[in-house]
């Protein structure tokens, strides 16, 4: 009887291997659903975490760079936000992007920022954009805001001008407990800023019309206007062990093509929609999760 068994057992394994060898395990899942005259398959690629950043908040539920701004977009669906800083005439960051208040102001006020003083401009609004009209934050607030939240701040340190301004942005965030990365198109702001605060990221931004050179600066990632953002580009950052964000990106189509090529983040003026578009494709949160490709005909 054991020697009988021992050959049924060999058998059984011989005819396990000749079945394991005619029918190999893929690791890519195919899926055939018949339509029509066509088949649709779905398969499973690779899906990672793309974050999507609000531009100054969700400009289009509320106006923008105001704290109604950046709860909106974090409400509709952002991971992280995006805000622009300058400075008062008497040293007081405040979030607002254009370098003089005109246009977000709708004409109610008038004059650059870095020529009024704080409590002018605490008398101001913003009325860019719906929801009614709503104060200029201060960098602080927006920081109180974001304490103990796991939302990102990309902190855009505007043309302050001074190092000495810059530092102060740099000494503020980092003494906040919120999570910022500094972000500029100057790397001299970043320089001055990361003086103050040593241990928060930087990131340079770049665009078609100016990009300056980091000049040695340690860097998390560069920022690229949405035309810069190519293949070539991210397999070169990647290689100096930078992280590639477009900015700013508000076409469904082109969130897509940043999504196939690899780019971490997507600057977006809407967060919800973004952010929708991306778990639909990609319906499992967080990281290590598959992007879903539809595609018709034969594999």
């Amino acid at each position: 009887m054991a020697r009988s068994a021992g050959r049924t057992g060999t058998l059984l394994l011989s005819a396990l291997l000749a079945l394991a060898a005619a029918f190999p395990i893929s690791s890519e899942v195919v899926l055939a659903v018949s339509s029509d005259s066509a088949e649709t398959t779905e398969r499973a690629a690779p899906c990672p975490r793309i974050a999507v950043v609000g531009h100054r908040g969700a400009p289009g539920l509320a106006p923008e760079n105001t704290l109604a701004s950046f709860d909106a977009a974090l409400r509709a669906g952002a991971d992280w936000l995006e805000a622009d800083v300058l400075v008062s005439k008497d040293g007081v960051p405040v979030v607002i992007h254009d370098p003089t208040v005109d246009r977000v102001t709708g004409g109610t006020g008038r004059g650059r920022v870095a020529d009024l003083r704080i409590a002018e401009l605490d008398r101001l609004s913003v009325r860019v954009g719906p929801g009614g009209p709503q104060p200029i934050p201060r960098l602080t607030q927006l920081l109180d805001r974001l304490r103990g939240s796991r939302a990102r701040l990309l902190l855009e340190i505007k043309d302050v001008g001074r190092a000495e301004d810059a530092a102060e942005i740099g000494r503020l965030a980092a003494a906040s407990g919120a999570r910022v990365e500094l972000y500029s198109f100057y790397p001299q702001h970043l320089r001055a800023a990361r003086s103050a605060a040593p241990g928060l990221p930087a990131t340079l931004l770049q665009a078609s019309w100016y990009a300056r050179d980091p000049e040695g600066l340690p860097l998390r990632a560069v920022s690229l206007e949405n035309v810069l953002v190519t293949p070539e580009r991210i397999r070169a950052e990647r290689a100096a062990g930078r992280r590639v964000y477009a900015w700013t990106v508000d076409d469904p189509a082109a969130w897509d093509r940043l999504a196939e090529i690899g780019a971490d983040a997507v600057i977006t003026d809407d967060p919800g929609a973004a952010r929708a578009r991306f778990d639909r494709a990609c319906p499992q949160r967080g990281e290590g999760h598959r992007w879903r490709h539809l595609t018709t005909g034969r594999p």
